[in-house]
């Protein structure tokens, strides 16, 4: 018998919008250091890019330029406020040598840094994957980080796995 195609119902369009993302990367310093936008609420979360490149800005106000950069984003107008920090130094600190995260600060880097390395198509080592993830999982489920690192050797495992992403963003990164 031949196979009938049925048709699908069509599913409600979700409404994509851009949302200003931070990073602070170097620990000496105050604040954001990079700018990049995501949209979000459609159906592939994604970072601005250009040419295989994700695209960041050093001041918030360059998104409205920075976003004719990526076709599949143009349409959309950047927002002025940011709406998450991905702090890449915090991070490392919080892994190497604390028991709490009362801010949520490693669990919101970890859900960026999940957005950008997709966006550069750099394949994640397998143990890498599997820690990060775990990692998320706990920290969702709101483990303090005392009972997630109760094995020292994970912290090192886990600092390998962020400095591992950060370099991947940084090797497909392109400043405008």
């Amino acid at each position: 018998m031949t196979e009938l195609h049925i048709l699908h119902p069509h599913k409600p369009h979700h409404h994509e919008e851009l949302a200003l993302i931070a990073f602070r990367v170097t620990p000496y310093h105050e604040g954001p250091q990079l700018y990049t936008l995501l949209a979000v609420g459609g159906e592939n979360e994604r970072p601005l890019s250009a040419d295989g490149s994700i695209v960041f800005f050093r001041h918030p106000e360059e998104g409205v330029q920075a976003v004719k950069l990526d076709t599949s984003m143009s349409q959309l107008t950047p927002p002025a406020q940011v709406e998450s920090v991905c702090d890449i130094a915090e991070s490392l600190y919080l892994v190497n040598s604390q028991d709490a995260d009362p801010r949520g600060t490693l669990l919101d880097c970890l859900l960026i840094l999940d957005d950008m390395v997709r966006a550069t198509r750099l394949h994640m080592p397998e143990r890498y994957q599997g820690i990060l993830t775990e990692l998320a999982a706990r920290l969702t489920e709101g483990q303090q980080l005392k009972q997630i690192f109760s094995n020292p050797s994970l912290r090192s495992h886990v600092e390998d796995a962020l400095l591992w992403c950060a370099g991947a963003i940084a090797v497909k990164a392109r400043m405008v």
